[in-house]
């Protein structure tokens, strides 16, 4: 009698520290997920999605595991499945990511023209621990929390336009495509947080600065951020560390190594580094 398999949408195996991008895709999309049981038993996961801000783009993650036989067998079939569904749906990029040190599955994609095209530290501190210096106090109205500037909708379309320009000059290896600013806002405001100061003002009332945090009281994270000097971006960064001081436990952030201002922010302050998180994406 053939052993009962457990339906794909319920497995989840134990999660090792390092294969955190599978879970989350299969809690995520689990009509995505595939599993793969040729001795009767499951020997590994695959899962894949699509983002709408890129959407020529197929992401993927797999799961295989350690104890599995005939891996020299498995990673070829997994790695053509996926390759199927690029083609089905007309994908022209595939692109995994994970924790390092990469599983050996990923560490395979690297000899079949997978290379590293990113790389992102993640860091948390307690806001407790901020030690800010005395800071020049800015006049209040040039400071506007998220809400205040939806109530002022010119400022607010020019906020709009240079976060989703700055988003898409962010993403070369995975370029995003152009979408209406009305469908920006909605994917923003759905996480920023509304009552943090987010907006410098210049002395003729345009926009200086920006810089969107999303969390809650237990955490907050620090987002897109942009200035038309350093100085106004730094002004800015400093209020919202006030702020984020008296009204959160934690303050985190992801922080890409070929970027000069997160690497510039990560080390001038005392965050704890949890994570290295590295892209693979395919070559043509």
């Amino acid at each position: 009698m053939s052993p009962i398999l457990p339906n794909k949408t319920e497995f989840i195996p134990q999660a090792p520290a390092n294969e955190h991008e599978i879970f989350m895709a299969m809690r995520t999309y689990p009509d995505n997920v595939k599993v793969y049981h040729p001795h009767g038993r499951i020997d590994a996961t695959s899962v894949f999605w699509h983002n709408k801000l890129h959407p020529t783009t197929q992401n993927f993650a797999v799961y295989v595991d350690p104890k599995a036989t005939e891996q020299t067998v498995l990673f070829p079939r997994i790695l053509g499945d996926i390759e199927k569904l690029a083609w089905k749906f007309s994908n022209n990029q595939m692109i995994t990511r994970d924790y390092v040190p990469q599983h050996p599955f990923n560490q395979w994609l690297q000899t079949k023209r997978f290379r590293l095209v990113d790389t992102v530290l993640t860091a948390e501190l307690a806001t407790d621990q901020l030690n800010l210096k005395q800071t020049v106090q800015l006049n209040k109205n040039r400071i506007l929390s998220f809400s205040q500037l939806m109530a002022q909708p010119t400022l607010l379309k020019r906020v709009l336009k240079q976060s989703l320009n700055d988003y898409r000059g962010q993403q070369r290896y995975d370029p995003a495509i152009a979408i209406p600013l009305a469908d920006w806002q909605a994917l923003i405001s759905d996480k920023v947080v509304l009552d943090a100061p987010s907006v410098l003002l210049d002395d003729g009332g345009k926009p200086a600065a920006y810089s969107l945090l999303s969390g809650t009281s237990e955490n907050i994270r620090l987002g897109l951020m942009s200035g038309n000097t350093a100085k106004g971006l730094n002004q800015l960064l400093n209020t919202q560390l006030a702020w984020i001081k008296n009204n959160s436990k934690n303050l985190s952030g992801y922080f890409h190594t070929n970027r000069q201002l997160d690497m510039k922010i990560i080390k001038s302050l005392p965050f704890n580094i949890e994570n290295r998180y590295e892209t693979l994406k395919r070559l043509s």
